[in-house]
């Protein structure tokens, strides 16, 4: 009985054959794209589709919609200290699309690191909204069965 279960469970929801064509990113964060373009990946192969750009593979792209950094709080010396990362993108699979967003803070430490927090709250963010990606590729799935 278990294992009837559990394989329920595990069964993939997805069936076919996708390629990620592009990743629109008109932002100046290189590292927005290949976070975005690795999530995608995570989420058709997770989904139990596989990658490959075939001629009658499924094509699905990502576009960035909004990306914004808005400062919540300045340092004594009056500089920006920390952030709240702002990321809203579309998923377009086939002739079906979908929107997600949402938005963390996070802190920029004195020192010279960089632009490591920034990716740190763009890699916090993907997976604070990962499993809404995940259900809406799943969506549009059964759509296409129905």
């Amino acid at each position: 009985m278990w294992r009837l279960i559990f394989s329920f469970i595990i069964t993939p929801a997805l069936a076919g054959v996708f390629c990620i064509e592009k990743v629109e990113n008109d932002t100046n964060e290189p590292y927005l794209s290949y976070a975005l373009l690795k999530m995608a990946e995570r989420a058709i192969l997770e989904s139990g589709g596989e990658l490959s750009c075939e001629v009658s593979s499924k094509r699905v792209r990502v576009r960035v919609r909004d990306f914004r950094e808005i400062p919540l709080a300045y340092s004594p010396s009056q500089r920006v200290n920390s952030y709240n990362l702002y990321l809203s993108f579309e998923v377009s699979v086939g002739g079906s699309s979908f929107s997600v967003g949402g938005s963390v803070p996070y802190s920029l430490p004195t020192g010279g690191l960089g632009d490591v927090p920034r990716r740190k709250a763009i890699d916090d963010l993907i997976d604070k909204i990962y499993f809404e990606v995940l259900k809406n590729f799943r969506r549009l799935e059964d759509a296409d069965k129905g």
